[in-house]
């Protein structure tokens, strides 16, 4: 059946997601901040799709107002940036009504409690459902003004609702649409099994000099070495080491490639390097990159506090927050999603547990 599905960020994956599900059928609007790229989907009658995804896909609305897009809508599904999730909230909460589903995509770690904590304090109580994606569903890119290739639909990715006792009715769509997808008991499994910041950080920060000198190079294929791929999976193991202690059983990164993409090798490093989705992935071309301003505050930030929780040890991610925080002169911590700023720090394994299942503290 039909639904009404509002896109909130007309960047690559935002107009990839808008123009799968109109293509699928759906009645789908589109929000940016920037009216540049609304100006083009209108100019073109729509987004251009290629690759995987085929066809001019003609959207209900296109609109860098946001009060013409989430009224009326069933799902609301925000692509930006996940270091801009509060904002979005601030920015949708006097428009949300009972009943709509709000879904993260992705929610990088502790995205739907973010978004959650936003609205209580603009004081929102409508009856919403949230969603967190563990990762982006499509790996696409934009080749053209409202135009975007879509090069691979990802395999086996969990989704969550917060609380999980609403259950899964009002995203049923992104079963439907997604049916590799998989429901993940709650929140806790999508936000630790989010792989960006186990994968971006360490990838961006030892390939730092070669960005910053400005060299054209593939970001996976020729950045993800050997020695690099042993600092992501030290990472990666403290990561698994705090889904463990919240009683989730994490996926390994080696595992997620396996079944997330066609790869070949038995190293990480080989997986990586024989996925044909990154061939032409090419790095940032600015040390100012979202894989470190994104991916640290909203990852690496929270797998350390939640460490201090829980009594986990994480040296690999506190080293890399200290040296970013050197390198660039930012408190990461400041701002990032620590479990104070969540509202969660002292509740403990258990009574986190119980805030991700009810969404009370």
């Amino acid at each position: 059946m039909s639904k009404k599905i509002a896109i909130v960020g007309a960047g690559n994956l935002g107009q990839a997601m808008a123009a799968h599900l109109a293509l699928q059928g759906h009645q789908v609007s589109i929000y940016n901040r920037s009216p540049i790229r609304i100006d083009e989907i209108r100019q073109r009658g729509g987004i251009k799709a290629e690759g995987l995804v085929e066809g001019l896909a003609k959207l209900e609305t296109a609109s860098a107002d946001i009060s013409k897009v989430i009224p009326g809508c069933d799902l609301v599904v925000v692509t930006v940036p996940a270091s801009s999730h509060r904002k979005v909230a601030v920015l949708c909460a006097p428009y949300f009504e009972d009943g709509q589903a709000v879904a993260l995509h992705p929610g990088h770690t502790f995205g739907a409690i973010d978004f959650f904590n936003a609205l209580v304090q603009e004081g929102v109580e409508k009856d919403l459902t949230f969603a967190e994606i563990q990762t982006s569903l499509l790996t696409s890119r934009l080749t053209g003004p409202a135009q975007v290739n879509v090069s691979a639909l990802k395999n086996a990715l969990p989704i969550a609702v917060f609380p999980a006792d609403h259950g899964f009715e009002r995203v049923e769509v992104l079963f439907e649409e997604y049916p590799s997808c998989i429901k993940a008991p709650n929140v806790l499994k999508t936000s630790l099994d989010n792989l960006n910041a186990p994968v971006h950080i360490p990838v961006t920060m030892l390939n730092l000099g070669r960005i910053d000198r400005g060299d054209n190079f593939l970001y996976y294929w020729e950045g993800f070495t050997p020695a690099v791929s042993k600092l992501v999976e030290a990472v990666d193991h403290e990561r698994c080491e705090l889904a463990r202690a919240l009683g989730v059983t994490p996926i390994s990164i080696q595992k997620f490639f396996a079944t997330a993409y066609t790869t070949t090798g038995e190293e990480l490093w080989q997986k990586v390097q024989s996925n044909e989705a990154y061939r032409e992935i090419h790095a940032p071309k600015s040390t100012n990159t979202r894989l470190i301003f994104e991916d640290l505050p909203t990852g690496l930030v929270p797998f350390s506090s939640l460490g201090e929780e829980l009594s986990v040890p994480t040296p690999a991610c506190d080293s890399l927050i200290e040296i970013a925080n050197a390198i660039f002169d930012v408190d990461f911590r400041k701002d990032g999603r620590t479990l104070e700023n969540l509202g969660i720090r002292g509740l403990g394994a258990e009574g986190i547990r119980k805030f991700v299942q009810t969404g009370a503290r």
